[in-house]
Order: structure tokens, then sequence, then C-alpha cells
């Protein structure tokens, strides 16, 4: 049987998914058989093809290639649609204010599914014998929680971004399934949170990189402060989440997030310099990766302010507020001398670390913060002005590509060699400002390669969404649809970065500590918008912290519904 060549890429790229009603609507032409700039937009309506709307597309040249783009935003009927431009048809997509419902369920599947210890897990009730304290031969029962990305880790940093992001989500979601599904893996996800905090308020650290199924170890000595900092927001969240679905869990989580809450704004907290208890294995980050969270960083303010705003939330308790009030201008300090971004952290000296990050340091960083201490504390300390010249430099940043995509400023050639590590630098790195190729004070943007990545993305946009809401400037919401646009297929790939949502989805691969190798898993997100050929091996590797931030994204782009 001869088995013809399909082409898998639509030269007309359209969200897989389609839009909400009032939404910003835009499609992106990659070929042009006719050169024609006309195009149409048909209702498929009881199999009849209706056309509903037609317009005129824009040439735009980026790297020597023409692409046409066409907006269609005026279209506000509910249905089911079509495009037909330059001589294509485009896939189908829908127009309704539920089109997001389904990826925010499959996207919950990914936590489902990456359940360590637990029957619905992929691979069942794995790892129940967690975990061995390694300072003192002991067993705590530290089971449960999520393999957090193509491996069985239980990394601290990203399962507390993860989780915390999830919930974001949880607590706007009005939905029937939600009342069931998120309900129940918010009590999973703090459940196991709360294990992880020992009687003395701190985090139990671990490296995580098991090859098989044998139990992890763990170490009293304290997880790095970011990753405690997101744990403590989240069981707040949870917390608040809980407070009319399991009143004692409710109860449960905040006992146990204000007691961390107290231990990080303690003296028993470490300030020295963050080390891992034992050598890091393959493909963990580097000590100062999570070194950049130090006690008087600007990431370690922003956190306060943070976990402080939901411990509020939760609880209605002015201290929070007070501290909050105590810590934003000391943040805003960095901002008047220039010295800070959602892009650089800096220590309390202002000389010893300026880095490039977006991950699990600082996913939950500066530009969350300001918009907590905004919406709690009003236009106090210049915090509208701030705001909304972070919220224009990312505009700025957004509008340089056609793909409207947010790029990661930094890639590994931009990266320097810190204290012997050599080879592969990940993705931080320390920096001087001198090194920084631009930088206005907001946005750091740098002049060398540069790759998509969808963490980091979806961080700019649910901050843009935030904003556009917080300042009434309802405008700058088409920016968060762009970012939505590009995970779920607006982009040169023609490829969805939700698997089992949309087309083309990327490939990963299993190398290293990926044994053994974990299988496609529906609302799995990758770190990278990676090639879908696999011949060049190119991969993406499934991610929490980008799970969890798409469906953080989503649920701020539809607002309260």
């Amino acid at each position: 049987m001869k088995l013809e060549r399909q082409e898998l890429q639509n030269p007309i790229r359209v969200n897989h998914r389609g839009f909400l009603r009032n939404s910003q609507k835009r499609f992106i032409l990659t070929e042009n058989k006719t050169e024609s700039m006309d195009f149409r937009v048909v209702l498929i309506d009881n199999v009849k093809w209706i056309t509903v709307f037609e317009g005129k597309m824009t040439p735009t040249i980026e790297d020597g290639h023409t692409y046409y783009v066409g907006d269609f935003t005026n279209i506000t009927q509910d249905g089911d649609y079509q495009i037909e431009a330059g001589g294509f048809t485009s896939r189908q997509f829908v127009i309704y204010d539920g089109a997001y419902d389904i990826c925010k369920r499959v996207l919950l599947e990914y936590y489902k599914y990456q359940r360590c210890g637990h029957p619905l897990g992929w691979n069942g009730s794995c790892h129940l014998d967690d975990g061995f304290i390694k300072e003192t031969g002991e067993r705590v029962d530290l089971s449960g929680g999520y393999h957090q990305s193509c491996d069985l880790r239980k990394s601290p940093g990203g399962l507390s971004i993860g989780i915390y992001a999830m919930l974001k989500c949880a607590i706007r979601e009005k939905s029937e399934w939600s009342k069931i599904l998120l309900k129940d893996e918010a009590e999973w996800a703090c459940d196991y949170l709360y294990k992880t905090i020992q009687e003395n308020g701190a985090m139990y650290n671990t490296l995580n990189a098991p090859f098989g199924w044998g139990a992890r170890e763990f170490y009293k000595s304290p997880a790095p402060s970011s990753a405690q900092w997101n744990a403590t927001s989240a069981l707040a969240l949870g917390s608040l989440y809980l407070k009319d679905k399991n009143e004692e869990k409710s109860k449960k989580y905040l006992e146990k997030a204000i007691l961390s809450w107290n231990y990080m704004m303690s003296d028993a907290r470490p300030s020295d310099t963050y080390r891992h208890p034992e050598k890091y294995p393959v493909g963990m980050d580097p000590d100062f990766f999570y070194d950049q969270c130090r006690r008087n960083s600007s990431a370690d303010l922003a956190y306060q302010i943070t976990c402080s705003s939901e411990l509020y939330r939760a609880t209605g308790d002015e201290k929070y507020l007070r501290i909050i009030e105590n810590v934003t201008p000391k943040l805003l300090s960095y901002v008047a001398g220039g010295e800070m971004s959602h892009e650089l952290v800096r220590d309390d000296d202002k000389t010893r670390l300026v880095t490039g990050s977006c991950s699990y340091c600082w996913q939950m960083g500066n530009l969350f913060a300001l918009c907590d201490a905004y919406e709690l504390l009003g236009a106090r300390f210049g915090l509208e002005e701030i705001i909304e010249k972070a919220l224009l430099s990312s505009v700025a940043l957004i509008d340089k590509s056609v793909w409207k995509c947010v790029r990661h400023p930094y890639s590994d050639g931009d990266l320097d060699i810190v204290d012997g590590h050599e080879g592969k630098t990940r993705r931080q790195g320390m920096r001087t400002l001198e090194a920084v190729s631009q930088y206005d004070g907001i946005i750091c943007y740098s002049q060398s390669e540069q790759h998509l990545e969808p963490g980091y993305s979806t961080h700019i946009a649910i901050f843009m969404a935030r904003c556009a809401r917080l300042l009434g400037k309802s405008e700058y919401l088409k920016y968060s649809q762009f970012v939505v646009d590009t995970v779920l297929g607006v982009n040169a790939l023609d490829s969805s970065h939700i698997h089992a949502i949309g087309y083309n989805h990327a490939p990963h691969d299993a190398f290293g500590q990926f044994f053994p190798s974990t299988p496609f898993i529906p609302g799995a997100v990758g770190v990278d918008y990676s090639s879908i050929d696999t011949t060049k091996g190119a991969f993406s590797e499934f991610d929490m912290p980008c799970v969890g931030m798409t469906m953080y994204l989503i649920s701020e782009l539809e607002g309260e519904r």
C-alpha cells in the first residue's frame, strides 16, 4: 500500500481551538498562491458555508519573508468557522465564550496523570516509600505530590510553581466540572505541600533525580527560598479556595501556610549563600540559580509581597497588609535606580548579582508582586506609573515580531560560565549590568539569538492581563490573547503546545535523568516551542510550571464569567 505524504502544516496560522466572543481575533498567512490581499471568514451552519466577514490582509516582512496578517475581531457570533485566504482554507475553529473550557480541563489532566503515589498516576501507586531523611536516616512520609516533568523528580521549585498557578485558575473557575475535578486536585496538591513543611517551619529539600522507582532522599536543610515562598502561597490559596468546600482542610492548610510564612520572615531562615546539600545530579539547576532568591534580594522582596497578599486574602489579617506596605517601597527603590525588572534580580548590596531569570527561582516574580501590591494598596508609592511602564515595555517587546509572541531575552550563547559549571549553562547565568545589551529599567532585551518559551511567555501575558484589568485598560488584553494564540498554533510550526488540544504537538525525548521514558500525557506543555521534525533531534520537555501558567493565563484572559 502506498502512503501519500500529507502536509502537516496549514499555511493559515490560526488558533487551533478558537476565540472568546469579544476577544481579539487574527490569523497569519505564511504563503500566498494568489497574491491577493482579500480574505473571507465563513460560518459553518447546518453543513452550509456562509460568508460572514470579508477583509483585507496586511503584508508584513520579517527575516526576509512576507507574512499576511488578517483581523476578524468584529465577528462575535457563536459558531464554527473557517478562513479562506491566499488560495488556502484554514483549520476549523470556534468562537464562543466557553472556547477554552476544554483547554483548562485537559491541562488539569496533566496533574492527575503525573500524580506520584496514587492509582490514577500514569504508573500507578509509585514511590510510596518517599522519603528517607539523609541527615538522620529516618523515614518521613513524603509520598504524594507529582512527577513534575518528563522524569520522576518532585522538584520543590517546579511543583510549587505548577501548583500555585493551577490554584490561581481554580479560584476563578466556576464550571460544573471544576467543582469535582479542581477540588480533588487542589486537595491532592495541598496535602503534599502540607507534608513538606517541617515542624520548625522549614521546607524539606530534595535533589530528586531517581533512576527508576526507588524511594527518594530528602534533607532537613531547607529547600531553596523561592520554592518555599511559592509553596506557602499555594497553601494559602488552597485554604481560600476550599474555605466553603472543605472547612477542615482549609483550616489545616492555612495553619501550615502561616507556620511557613513565620519561618521565612524569621532569623531562623538561613541568610547565607544557598548551596545544594550534596553534589547535584546531571540536569539539575546549579546552586547559583536558586541563590537568586537570597534574603533581601529583589526576588525575595517580591515573594514577600505576593505571599503576604495571599495570606491577607485568606485571613483578612491586616498584619500581612502592613508587611506589603513596608516591603513595597524597598522593592520599588530598585526601580527608581533603574535596577529592577521581571528579568533582573538584584541583591541588597546592589552589586553582587544580576541575572536573567524567568523560571523556578523567579516565575512568580516582580511583575506579579507589583500587581498584588497595586490591587491591595492602590496607587501608592507610584505603583500605577511603574506598572504602566512595565506594561508598555512588554507591549514593545511583543510588537517586535509578526507572531506577537514573547521571546525569552536570553539564550545559552548569551550566558556566562559560573563556578566551574562548564558545558551547558542552562537558561540562566551571572550577569553584570554592563553585559546587558539593552535595558530600560523594566525590560531587558538581548541582541543575541533568542528562543520562545511557554513558561516565560505566559508569565508576561498573565501580567499584561492583570494590568489591563487593574488599570482599566482593556485594550491591552489583546496581547494576552496573542500569547494564547501562540501556544495554540499561531507560530512558525503550526504547532499546539497543549497536548491533546490542536495539532502538530512537539515531540519529547528520553535521555539521562529521563528514564523510564514518560509517555505523552494529555495537557502536557513543553518548555520550548520545539520543532515537530523529529529527524532534527529537537525535543520539548514537559514541565508543570508551563502547564499551570497556561491554565492561569487562560483564566485571566477570560476574566469573571
